[in-house]
């Protein structure tokens, strides 16, 4: 099924990221998944994919020149096509769907790494925004992306505005919701956390636009990057790929807790 686009002649501009590489073969997901039902598919627990996962690192052909760190059960790793030059990803080290068919170990270092890269934004003068998107995926990826702190006001409105446009509705979990909360594993969805701790959150996947985290972030109130909603339309050399990872490797250093793993 072909991503879909919000235009600007039906919407203001508006957007963020979710990477994707091998979308043709992605699961299929029902195109919505009440909370009371206890499965959205028959399908066994983080079952493995039919073809090769770009993003499992025991794939020999993955791209490991984009990574930025290890820990015990994630890592952050370069996007291709970054929205910006410290945009990362958090993945499983192992092949699992999503936050929600976690365990808590993972759930729990995927906090570790975003706290982490909330400290190296701020250091910085910026914030963190992350989404991940459980539809038409197959491995567990939270986008994590930092911008002006000038543009978080603007950042809720974006998004709600933009699902608006797009024909549904993002509601903001309680404070004391979690994901687990929301939706059962197996059920497709959508969530997204802005840098003052509320998140943005939805199950209705009929019709979702697969670029929509890209789309807001790289809208102009936010990053002002429009031509890189696409990550394929801003693809890197490897060279430049590996310059801007180590970049961020030295830039991460201070904050990086998997450092501390390995001296153990």
């Amino acid at each position: 099924m072909p991503s879909q686009r919000m235009t600007k002649s039906s919407c203001f501009d508006v957007v963020l990221l979710v990477v994707e590489r091998n979308s043709e073969n992605d699961d299929k997901y029902a195109p919505g998944c009440p909370r009371n039902q206890e499965r959205c598919d028959d399908g066994p627990r983080n079952k493995q994919p039919v073809g090769p996962c770009w993003f499992c690192l025991s794939n020999v052909d993955a791209e490991k020149h984009l990574v930025v760190a290890i820990g015990t059960h994630c890592y952050a790793a370069m996007p291709k096509g970054p929205l910006t030059e410290d945009h990362v990803m958090v993945l499983s080290v192992g092949h699992i769907q999503s936050q929600v068919a976690a365990p808590v170990e993972v759930r729990d270092e995927i906090e570790k790494f975003k706290n982490a890269f909330t400290l190296m934004a701020n250091k910085q003068g910026k914030a963190l925004v992350t989404f991940e998107r459980n539809f038409r995926t197959q491995h567990l990826q939270v986008q994590m992306v930092m911008v002006d702190k000038s543009s978080t006001k603007a950042l809720k409105s974006s998004f709600t505005s933009a699902a608006a446009c797009a024909g549904f509705e993002l509601v903001t979990m309680g404070p004391d919701e979690n994901l687990l909360d929301m939706v059962n594993e197996g059920c497709p969805y959508f969530v997204a956390e802005l840098p003052d701790g509320s998140k943005l959150f939805t199950r209705n996947m009929k019709g979702f636009p697969l670029q929509f985290g890209r789309e807001v972030l790289a809208s102009t109130p936010i990053l002002d990057c429009e031509d890189k909603v696409d990550w394929k339309s801003c693809v890197l050399a490897k060279e430049e790929e590996t310059e801007l990872v180590n970049k961020l490797k030295a830039d991460f250093k201070p904050f990086d807790f998997t450092a501390d793993d390995d001296s153990d």
